[in-house]
């Protein structure tokens, strides 16, 4: 995997939502699995971060899935 910015990750789980609503939609489901927010924090993910390391990216795959 490579490293993907959270808005191009975002518009392909929610396709027909606008940039901003992906993101939020996205957010919302990482906050309402907290077993995927721990392995994130542990992956230094950060609030606000824009971008998504591959271990990142593969982790959120991981637990939401394939968009």
């Amino acid at each position: 995997m490579n490293a993907i910015y959270l808005t191009d990750l975002a518009q392909l789980y929610f396709p027909r939502s606008t940039q901003r609503s992906a993101v939020t939609q996205l957010r919302r489901w990482v906050k309402l699995n907290p077993e995927l927010q721990k392995r994130l924090e542990k992956l230094h993910y950060q609030k606000g971060q824009r971008a998504l390391t591959p271990l990142q990216h593969q982790a959120i795959t991981e637990f939401l899935g394939e968009p």
